[in-house]
């Protein structure tokens, strides 16, 4: 058995994938993580940004965003 310690909720690498979104809004309106299992192991915590610094001994800052630019698909037969 592995420890559940500071650990809110319990999800699988499945609904990660199929529940990302969901689940890291979850993670960040809760005060602890999210225990992502594969294979019904330990495989992951998903936390909050302010837990993740709290867990640091950091004040949370402002975070600078960056624009990214997302790559086109190029056309085939050399159109554009």
């Amino acid at each position: 058995m592995y420890s559940t310690k500071g650990i809110e909720a319990v999800a699988t690498i499945t609904e990660l994938r199929s529940k990302t979104s969901e689940l890291v809004e979850h993670a960040k309106n809760i005060e602890r993580g999210i225990l992502i299992q594969k294979n019904n192991e330990p495989y992951a915590v998903l936390i909050s940004y302010d837990l993740y610094l709290k867990l640091l001994g950091e004040q949370a800052e402002p975070v600078q965003t960056t624009t990214r630019r997302r790559r086109g698909r190029k056309k085939r037969g050399g159109q554009r």
